[in-house]
């Protein structure tokens, strides 16, 4: 098996107004039925910024301003030689009319418990750090193929 490192982008957008965030469950496989935020694979020529805007308006029709970096990981799926770079943002700054994922159902989640759904295990982890404001991450986590984290190495740089 080729191994293979993927860059992408995931955000999660926030409506402070309502104390929500916004959470993607998924359709399919890997991690079906699993909730993260929205985001994907970074085109080979594309800025990463620029990215995470695209897939943010591909996957929920909203056009997000001032995303802020809140950190970057790498993951690793353990036995399948894939590994990606996870460029993880934050935006409270967003206008549109919401539509429906092709990628799986868009749900606003009350902040307070946004722990209690099913989220994908590596997001859980790192989810303490991206709902503070002032934190920025960076690591590696190893996983499986449902998302549960089998190793994790992750440190606050600011």
């Amino acid at each position: 098996m080729e191994k293979s490192i993927t860059i992408g982008t995931v955000c999660f957008l926030f409506d402070k107004s309502n104390n929500k965030i916004l959470l993607l469950e998924r359709s399919f496989e890997p991690m079906k039925d699993m909730y993260t935020g929205v985001g994907g694979k970074t085109n080979f020529e594309e800025d990463i910024n620029k990215s995470c805007l695209r897939e943010i308006k591909e996957e929920t029709g909203l056009d997000a301003r001032n995303i802020k970096l809140k950190g970057v990981i790498k993951t690793i799926l353990e036995g399948h030689d894939s590994s990606w770079i996870l460029f993880i943002y934050a935006s409270t700054d967003f206008n549109g009319e919401q539509i429906d994922c092709p990628e799986g159902k868009l749900k606003w989640i009350n902040v307070d418990e946004v722990l209690n759904v099913n989220l994908i295990g590596f997001i859980r982890d790192l989810m303490p750090f991206i709902l503070n404001e002032n934190s920025i991450i960076e690591g590696t986590i190893k996983h499986d193929i449902k998302g549960m984290v089998l190793e994790k190495h992750i440190r606050e740089v600011s």
